[in-house]
């Protein structure tokens, strides 16, 4: 299944760089108070961040924060090609949700 813009996004990055800044913000920023009490700061993670084994979030926690970013960047996401070891790291999340976002505007190609 092609992913495809949803009517009524909030966020529409004009590049699939953009697109991963913007959900990596979006990542960071919906897990803050949950990393702050295990002791990270949202605004210092790194991209190898893995927001599971750190106790940001749980699977049900997992499943909001695509939620989140679907309704967000008006996509669904297909998470099928994201190796399962790294669904939950900030960078390679953050980059799969900017691809998909940059494909669904037709703007894969641009950086």
């Amino acid at each position: 299944m092609e992913s495809a813009a949803r009517p009524g996004a909030t966020t529409q990055p004009s590049t699939r760089d953009e697109a991963a800044a913007a959900a990596r913000t979006k990542i960071l920023d919906f897990c803050a108070a949950e990393l702050a009490a295990c002791g990270v700061d949202s605004a210092a993670a790194s991209d190898d961040l893995d927001l599971r084994a750190s106790g940001a979030i749980d699977s049900l926690g997992f499943v909001e924060l695509v939620v989140m970013l679907e309704e967000e960047f008006g996509v669904e996401l297909e998470l099928e090609d994201v190796d399962p070891e790294k669904l939950t790291v900030v960078g390679p999340l953050s980059a799969h949700v900017g691809a998909q976002v940059a494909t669904s505007t037709g703007r894969q190609n641009e950086v």
